[in-house]
């Protein structure tokens, strides 16, 4: 017996409705197996994060207390990561060398490699695990500065003479516990061999019952003297290497430790450690006679994975 056209036709547009269902199961699978932070992160809440931290140029307020070699240990956490910046995937390892000042005697891999890269700039990792960065999706990523909230503050502090904007920063990240949370490798101003002139560590997180952002900040400015040769008594810990960015490395990597040893004795180290819980979407001031924490802290939703503009083609009936 022969089947009803209609019948036909709804099977033969049964059958395509499943050949797509599973086409888009499979886009779908392989969008959730994708390395995302949104993945990674769970239900978990975040912040938009944006902080700027500037020295108080006035000798007379930077007197107002005594600061002693040993008053207070300077450190960096464990498990420390720094932003990741836009740069870090394009800038390569020829350009870095190009920007030194010492020059290269480059081998016959160097070189085949520059020729290759004057053609444009590479990826500085590759592999099947590269990807670009998500300025919606990313935690601890730099946000351009047309997102900033700051520009105004930024600007009256760049004109200020009574004060130095030293870092800049603006990010998204999830928050969570103390024990869970991910310090932040800060550093600016000039570069003193090499060690910056401030250097430190920031972390956010809750309080304990989860009501306030916490900041806790752990920075330090350093004076140096003329010559290269500190007093002595102050000494500088070293950041972990993975932390730097990559001319700083550089840096490192191309001085004796002769020359980093007499770096790494300042005049004078200014000591900041503090932490401050904060309300959401209001500005926050963490004063001190050396420096200053101008910080605000948003909830952010982070956006679902677009899908596909366009269904998958449909094979034509034959």
């Amino acid at each position: 017996m022969q089947r009803p056209r209609f019948l036909q036709h709804f099977q033969d547009h049964l059958r395509m409705h499943i050949a797509i269902s599973r086409k888009w199961t499979f886009c779908i699978t392989s969008l959730l197996l994708l390395q995302n932070p949104v993945q990674g992160y769970g239900q978990e809440r975040w912040f938009q994060i944006e902080v700027s931290i500037f020295s108080n140029e006035s000798i007379s307020g930077r007197s107002e207390e005594t600061w002693l070699p040993g008053a207070s240990e300077l450190d960096f956490p464990e498990g420390m990561s720094r932003l990741k910046q836009l740069q870090d995937i394009l800038l390569t390892e020829e350009l870095i060398l190009a920007a030194s000042d010492e020059p290269q005697i480059l081998t016959d891999d160097n070189l085949a490699r520059q020729l290759i890269a004057g053609v444009g700039p590479e990826p500085a990792t590759s592999g099947p695990g590269f990807r670009f960065y998500d300025f919606q999706r990313d935690a601890f990523l730099q946000l351009p500065d047309s997102a900033s909230d700051f520009r105004q503050t930024n600007r009256a502090l760049r004109q200020s003479p009574d004060h130095r904007l030293l870092f800049h920063g603006l990010w998204r990240q999830p928050v969570r516990q103390a024990e869970q949370s991910l310090p932040l490798y800060v550093s600016s101003g000039e570069l003193i061999g090499v060690q910056p002139e401030m250097a430190g560590s920031i972390t956010i997180r809750f309080n304990e019952n989860e009501d306030r952002v916490v900041i806790d900040s752990d920075i330090w400015l350093s004076e140096f003297n003329n010559s290269t040769q500190g007093s002595g008594s102050w000494r500088l810990p070293t950041a972990p290497h993975e932390v730097l960015e990559p001319m700083q490395r550089l840096v490192v990597e191309n001085n004796s430790d002769s020359v980093v040893d007499s770096y790494s004795s300042p005049s004078r180290v200014y000591h900041m450690r503090q932490s401050r819980e904060m309300r959401s979407n209001e500005f926050h001031y963490l004063d001190h006679p050396a420096l200053g924490i101008v910080i605000m802290v948003e909830p952010y939703q982070v956006p679902q994975l677009p899908l596909f503009d366009g269904l998958p083609p449909i094979e034509p009936d034959q």
